[in-house]
């Protein structure tokens, strides 16, 4: 059997799949499992042993028609597209597969009648499973809505063989890099930080709180960081990669580590004792690491259903929200 899956979108996304395509290799061992991702979220997948195949799929829609071409050279006997996007849509709706399966999130936000209708219409005609998540009436209901049960439903629909239990598997580094006596610990810096509720000054005192823990602080760093937090910056030394011998001959208990590829990233995350940060692709990479994570959410951003659907999958976190009393000293708790 030959599987095609496509998740064209972020690696946090990408982890959340995994349990699907590890318990479909689990229970066809014989299947050849093709993989579609995005350019950013394929280097979590990258030398992945249940994986027979990846496929980059350029974020460049002139080039769809030329990436279609070479899809549809392929006879899969299931296409399975978990991607939002209309890339992944399009190469599932008109691929070779014998059989064509895709999953539809209508919106979180509003009950819309028509969300989604022309989609969902594209897909009646070219699929043959479908699986539609009303996220709204899921969230108004209590109902379950995280990420990976839905991709298991569809899985389901599809009538194949899966195990919920399934977990994240990734290639992780070879050793952790013990760098200090001390315990080191991840705080990944977005601009999701700084809100109504919190500001670089309320961070900063969380900083001297977890110095006085025992603590090096690795920061870690994303394409909104500079812009936000000014004072940080102009605080603590800078790296650009995860070197074991410059953290050594860095004096300071906490290191500014900024624009790490992904290999530093994973290095740091796997490392440490704990990674704290905002809800957002990191809390995933500790997730498939196996590192506590302590998790902030947004109340500005309904919070309780982005938790609902995006939690780390089957590990250890812990939930905190922005306009939390004393969050400062909750998150010093859970170290």
């Amino acid at each position: 059997m030959k599987i095609c899956i496509a998740r064209l979108d972020k690696m946090g996304d990408m982890i959340l799949t995994l349990p699907i395509i590890k318990s479909l290799k689990n229970e066809y061992p014989q299947s050849k499992i093709h993989i579609l991702a995005s350019e950013t979220n394929a280097k979590v997948i990258k030398n992945t042993e249940y994986i027979d195949k990846l496929i980059i799929i350029k974020d460049n829609p002139a080039i769809l028609f030329e990436e279609l071409i070479n899809i549809r050279k392929n006879n899969y006997d299931y296409f399975i597209n978990f991607s939002p996007n209309f890339k992944g849509l399009i190469l599932c709706c008109f691929s070779k597969s014998f059989k064509k399966a895709t999953l539809i999130f209508k919106s979180r936000y509003k009950n819309k009648k028509i969300s989604k209708i022309l989609t969902i219409l594209l897909c009646k005609i070219f699929c043959n499973y479908l699986f539609i998540v009303d996220r709204f009436n899921r969230i108004k209901n209590n109902q379950e809505l995280h990420q990976t049960l839905m991709m298991f439903r569809l899985i389901e629909i599809c009538k194949l063989k899966f195990s919920r239990d399934t977990l994240i598997d990734i290639r992780l580094p070879k050793e952790k890099y013990v760098f200090t006596k001390k315990k080191s610990i991840v705080i990944h810096l977005s601009a999701k930080w700084i809100n109504s509720f919190y500001s670089e000054d309320n961070f900063i005192e969380l900083i001297k709180l977890i110095i006085k823990k025992e603590y090096v602080i690795l920061l870690t760093t994303d394409n909104s960081t500079k812009s936000v937090f000014k004072k940080i910056f102009n605080k603590f030394p800078l790296i650009y990669q995860f070197d074991e011998n410059d953290l050594i001959n860095i004096q300071s208990n906490v290191i500014i580590m900024d624009k790490l590829d992904y290999s530093s990233w994973n290095k740091a995350i796997y490392s440490s004792q704990k990674v704290i940060t905002p809800e957002c692709g990191c809390s995933h990479i500790a997730a498939a690491n196996k590192i506590p994570a302590s998790i902030i959410y947004d109340p500005n951003n309904f919070a309780e259903a982005i938790h609902k659907e995006y939690a780390p999958w089957k590990s250890e976190y812990k939930k905190f929200t922005f306009d939390q009393k004393n969050l400062n000293l909750e998150l010093i708790r859970d170290l």
